[in-house]
C-alpha cells in the first residue's frame, strides 16, 4: 500500500468515529478469507486478538509471534480495499522502545488504526498504571506522526474486565483513565466489560473521547448503544466463535449422516 493511500484510510476511519447516532459497527475478522467477507458489506476492518491468535494455534495475551500478526495485516491491507485496525493488546512490549518498533511494523504492513490495552502487564492480566499506559500512547503517536500516518489509537482500559471495584468504581477508574490516555494523544477508549446502558450512558457524558463498547453477554441492542451515544461497537472474537460452533455442527452432522448436506451447493 502507498502511503497516500494508507493516510486516506486513516482519515476515512476517524470520520467513521464522528457519526452520532450511527456507531462504526466492527465485525472483527481473523484471517484474510473473513476481512475480504467483511469487507463486501463494512466501511471498515478490525482484528480480534484472541480469534487471530486462535487462528494461529495461540493464546490471547501476546502469545502468537509478531511477525504472524504483521504478515497477516500485510495481507489483509493488500487483500481489501478499506481501512485496517489491528488489535496490538498492550503493545507487543513492557519498554517503550519495544512499543515503538510494534507500531513502526504495523504502520509498514499498513494498518491505519490500532487498540492498545492497559490489562496485560509482563503477561498477566493486571491493570498497568495510567501514567505507564499513558507512556505508550505518547510513544504511538509520536511514533506514527513519523510515518506521516494519523494512526487512530483506541486506549482500551480494563477496570470492569477485571473487576476493580464496584460498577461505580470502575466508571470512576475508567473515567480517570481515559483523560489520561486523551491527554496523551488517544483517540478513542474502548471498555470491554461494560454493559449496563445506564453507566455506558454517563461514560459517554464525560469522558472526552468517543467510546468503544465490545459485545458479550448482556449488551444492550446497537440501537440502544447508538441512543446513548456510544461511536463504535464492537462484536470482538464472538463471530469467530460462532463460525466454529456452525463449523463442528457440520462436521458432526456429515460425519453422523455420511452425506455431503449443502456442501456441494454453488459458492453465492
Amino acid at each position: 500500500m502507498d502511503i497516500k493511500t494508507q493516510q486516506q484510510y486513516a482519515e476515512t476511519f476517524h470520520g467513521l468515529h464522528k457519526k452520532e447516532g450511527d456507531p462504526l459497527v466492527l465485525f472483527n475478522a481473523w484471517d484474510v478469507a473473513t476481512a475480504k467477507v467483511i469487507a463486501k458489506t463494512s466501511a471498515a476492518v478490525a482484528t480480534s486478538s484472541g480469534a487471530v491468535a486462535s487462528a494461529f494455534g495461540y493464546a490471547d495475551g501476546e502469545n502468537i509471534p509478531f511477525d504472524m500478526v504483521t504478515g497477516l495485516v500485510s495481507r489483509m491491507t493488500a487483500a481489501v480495499s478499506i481501512p485496517v485496525s489491528v488489535d496490538l493488546e498492550a503493545g507487543y512490549g513492557d519498554s517503550l522502545e519495544a512499543v515503538a518498533a510494534s507500531v513502526t511494523m504495523i504502520l509498514r504492513a499498513g494498518a491505519i488504526g490500532i487498540n492498545i490495552e492497559d490489562g496485560l502487564s509482563v503477561g498477566k492480566r493486571q491493570l498497568l498504571s495510567p501514567e505507564e499506559h499513558a507512556a505508550k500512547i505518547k510513544v504511538v503517536r509520536s511514533t506514527a506522526e513519523k510515518f506521516g500516518i494519523r494512526l487512530f489509537i483506541n486506549a482500551r482500559t480494563d477496570p470492569f474486565l477485571l473487576k476493580f471495584g464496584s460498577p461505580y468504581e470502575c466508571l470512576d477508574e475508567a473515567v480517570r483513565r481515559a483523560e489520561m490516555y486523551a491527554d496523551a494523544g488517544a483517540d478513542g477508549i474502548f471498555v470491554p466489560g461494560l454493559t449496563d446502558l445506564a453507566l455506558i450512558e454517563k461514560l459517554v457524558q464525560i469522558t472526552p473521547l468517543p467510546v468503544n463498547i465490545m459485545v458479550t453477554q448482556g449488551i444492550p441492542e446497537i440501537s440502544d448503544l447508538a441512543r446513548v451515544g456510544v461511536r463504535r461497537v464492537s462484536l470482538g472474537p464472538w463471530p469467530m466463535m460462532a463460525a466454529m460452533r456452525v463449523i463442528g455442527q457440520a462436521a458432526a452432522e456429515v460425519a453422523a449422516s455420511k452425506r455431503y448436506g449443502s456442501f456441494l451447493l454453488p459458492n453465492a
